[in-house]
């Protein structure tokens, strides 16, 4: 907290005048560190004493903080590349357009033939593959690992309705009910590990 303003610095209320933002979104900017303490600070001897601004720091640094893809920040970034724009026209760069592939705007006819055939070759590859069975499609294998969950599933609800009357007459103490349960889970753990040989087919 600072007892006086420094030079050239201004009230928020000033600081929305020059930018256009309401006084509310400079002082949660200011709140959540986009406008960093170096340039914004109490002034006043109170806890609740007005902030002052230095509003040239402060423009650059809010700018700078905010995410320019972000849809909430695009109207703030642009209020205050505005104002920058009054006192440093070389502070803001022109935004560069994106490309999504810059090199291709550069391909002349014989190159995009080029990679044309390149890539019917290499779908040639693909469905080779596939048909001599060295390449499995997805929705093969998505169907294959679903039957193999359902089928452990399945095995393994079962266990307590086959095992129950065996371990009621059988237990007659502690270990003896565990090992009936234990060896019921093993033999179906056993036969599902066929599953595994199915799906290395």
């Amino acid at each position: 907290m600072k007892k006086k303003a420094p030079k050239g610095w201004v009230k928020i209320s000033d600081f929305e005048e020059l930018t256009g933002i309401s006084s509310k979104t400079i002082a949660a900017a200011i709140k959540r560190g986009y406008i960093p303490d170096q340039v914004a600070d109490r002034v006043g001897t109170g806890a609740t004493s007005p902030y002052f601004l230095d509003p040239q720091q402060a423009a650059k640094s809010w700018y700078g903080s905010l995410n320019a893809a972000h849809p909430a920040s695009r109207k703030i970034r642009q209020m205050l590349a505005d104002y920058i724009k009054t006192f440093d026209s070389t502070f803001i760069a022109p935004e560069k357009k994106h490309v999504e592939n810059p090199a291709a705007l550069a391909l002349t006819y014989e190159d995009a033939q080029l990679q044309e055939k390149i890539a019917k070759a290499r779908l040639a590859e693909l469905e080779l593959a596939e048909k001599e069975g060295s390449l499995v499609a997805k929705a093969t294998i998505d169907a294959e690992l679903f039957a193999a969950a359902q089928e452990i599933r399945n095995a393994l609800l079962v266990i307590p309705d086959r095992i129950v009357d065996q371990v009621i007459a059988e237990a007659a103490n502690r270990n003896k009910a565990h090992s009936i349960i234990y060896n019921a889970i093993a033999d179906e753990l056993e036969k599902l590990a066929d599953i595994g040989a199915r799906l290395e087919k």
